[in-house]
């Protein structure tokens, strides 16, 4: 059961939060003038607060999504009796409130945030130039710019919402479809 449950939470992190990644970022090549102007635009953009606003809504859903991907493949799977998959989701809700508090403690950790504020500078000072970067700035600075940045938490809310929506029938298919060729062997 563990195993299902793993590839789950990485399927939802791969999908929603490429940030989390463990690899080690390559040395930024970028201009400092020009990292130094986007710390500004990020601050402009309150990615901050946003980035923030995303993990807490990702933690929050994980648990609920991470559960009812793996029920459903369990509930797939035809080879089990009713005893057996009552077994199989009681050590499911095991797993998920284990994985839950490990989560946490990623979700939790003071240096996530800073961590992937340092990856997106680099990211947009790879990507745009310094007059570029200042055009962004003042966009973002100005009353549409603000009212896009006062909206973004309830519409990145609903696109994550969206993607589960359209992503997680697909991901229980699979699963389903793996418990089933699992069961076969």
């Amino acid at each position: 059961m563990r195993t299902p449950l793993v590839a789950i939470a990485s399927a939802i992190l791969f999908t929603c939060a490429p940030a989390f990644s463990q690899a080690t970022a390559p040395a930024s090549s970028a201009d400092p003038a020009v990292a130094s102007a986007t710390r500004q635009m990020l601050e402009a953009m309150k990615v901050r607060e946003s980035m923030r606003a995303m993990l807490a809504t990702m933690e929050q859903q994980m648990p609920s999504q991470m559960r009812a991907s793996a029920a459903a493949a369990i509930d797939a799977n035809a080879s089990l009796t009713a005893a057996q998959k009552a077994e199989q989701l009681k050590k499911l809700d095991e797993g998920v409130a284990t994985a839950t508090a490990q989560m946490h403690a990623v979700f939790a950790d003071p240096t996530l945030v800073d961590e992937m504020i340092d990856e997106t500078v680099t990211l947009y000072a790879e990507t745009y130039t310094l007059d570029e970067i200042r055009q962004l700035t003042a966009f973002y600075m100005s009353p549409v710019g603000q009212k896009m940045q006062a909206n973004m938490p309830k519409l990145m809310a609903r696109s994550f919402a969206i993607s589960q929506r359209v992503l997680m029938p697909r991901i229980q298919k699979v699963m389903a479809a793996s418990g089933q060729a699992a069961a076969g062997k």
